[in-house]
């Protein structure tokens, strides 16, 4: 008795985890939305920047860097994401909130310097399409008493 209760203990212990949802999601063609504090890729708003500096200040990675440009020559916030951890306190502590966060988390490229991101390009960001082309379906996770399950929401 004892050697089918070994036989069998590791299938009654997998039985019911079978039948149920996926805890997974097809990427390319699945997508998650994220809450609303998700950190993602920065959005950079030019009309409400003063030009403070305090950005560049308390982003304890030095990722950014405040470089001329823009359309009237001023200094504006430069981010390289080589070396940013994407902690917040540049969003959190800007006074006119022209950082904010998106919920892009592709950053895929070929070469490192393409990781940073001039004020212009922070300020033009891309739809969700562009950058994930293969998306059919974004889906939108919640918590019932037992596990996590998904629902598909619209694209």
């Amino acid at each position: 008795m004892s050697l089918l209760r070994k036989i069998f203990r590791p299938f009654m212990i997998v039985a019911p985890y079978v039948f149920r949802n996926s805890q997974t999601v097809a990427y390319p063609t699945e997508r998650l939305v994220f809450s609303e504090r998700f950190r993602g890729r920065h959005r950079f708003h030019f009309d409400r920047c003063i030009h403070c500096g305090v950005c560049e200040r308390v982003c304890p990675c030095n990722s950014i860097k405040l470089v001329p440009g823009g359309p009237d020559g001023k200094r504006y916030p430069q981010i390289d994401y080589t070396t940013c951890s994407l902690c917040g306190f540049c969003v959190e502590f800007c006074p006119k909130k022209a950082l904010e966060f998106t919920d892009l988390v592709e950053f895929s490229e070929y070469n490192r310097g393409s990781l940073i991101y001039s004020p212009e390009r922070l300020s033009q960001v891309p739809d969700l399409k562009e950058v994930v082309p293969s998306l059919k379906r974004r889906i939108k996770s919640y918590l019932t008493d037992k596990e996590m399950k998904y629902r598909r929401v619209e694209v």
